[in-house]
């Protein structure tokens, strides 16, 4: 079936609140300057979303957030609701290892915010991954079995549709060591052949899934090329504008092949 390639710039914790908007703004003047066949997705830091998602209003660049509560409100200082953000994104990533490992977020927590941010309207992207020693230890397949099985078993086939699955392996994030692609092109099988098994195939065919994992320009094309990926998720290369746009349209050409 016919689909747009996603790119998702995660901006993390490297930018500040003006850097943001400069970064944002390069973007949307490259974006005039050129036609990218991709969507985008830009996730700045949470004190940056109301006025990243002010800037880019009129353009096709949809806000995101980095992470959210797994509660509704109440007492819990220094998070963030679903309700505080949900007139200024679209979109939230959920379960990255980063915070998996800091905030201690297991498969069902993270399958419980999918659910939340779904029932305001946001789109979940969640990621999934193996560490280096359970690769080594050949344990890829049974971990990602685990996580995904988790979402699966959470959300109904609306809701699967909506969400977008990115397989992060945890050994190669911000470290520049790259999966062999045809590895990666095993999981992501993998994963559609578990979404068909608990849905069907159409589903499954639907469903968007992205790689992610240390991404440039220089290696987006050899993830993008082959079966099963529609777009990636961008960690450091997303601050540089013009290094995020080159991702953006090496997938784009790469997914029209």
């Amino acid at each position: 079936m016919n689909k747009t390639p996603l790119v998702i710039g995660n901006w993390k914790m490297e930018l500040s609140h003006k850097s943001a908007i400069e970064v944002v703004s390069a973007i949307k003047k490259m974006m005039q300057q050129e036609t990218y066949p991709a969507d985008i997705v830009v996730c700045p830091s949470f004190p940056s979303i109301a006025a990243v998602h002010a800037s880019v209003q009129g353009t096709p660049i949809a806000v995101g957030a980095q992470n959210v509560h797994h509660e509704e409100k109440g007492a819990f200082t220094g998070s963030v609701s679903v309700a505080s953000m949900r007139g200024f994104i679209t979109w939230c990533i959920l379960g990255h290892s980063e915070v998996r490992r800091a905030e201690g977020d297991s498969d069902a927590l993270v399958a419980q915010k999918a659910k939340l941010v779904l029932s305001h309207g946001i789109r979940p992207i969640v990621c999934i991954g193996e560490t280096g020693q359970q690769h080594d230890s050949d344990e890829t397949i049974s971990v990602i079995s685990a996580q995904i099985d988790m979402l699966l078993s959470s959300l109904d086939r609306v809701s699967l549709l909506k969400t977008v699955i990115v397989y992060e392996p945890i050994w190669a994030i911000g470290t520049g060591k790259l999966p062999d692609p045809n590895e990666v092109y095993e999981v992501l099988l993998f994963i559609r052949k578990r979404i068909a098994g608990h849905f069907d195939i159409e589903l499954a065919d639907r469903v968007y899934l992205l790689y992610g994992g240390s991404v440039q320009a220089s290696n987006v094309k050899q993830y993008i090329a082959g079966p099963g990926a529609d777009g990636v998720l961008v960690g450091g290369a997303s601050i540089h504008p013009r290094d995020f746009m080159d991702i953006v349209s090496r997938t784009a050409s790469a997914y029209a092949l």
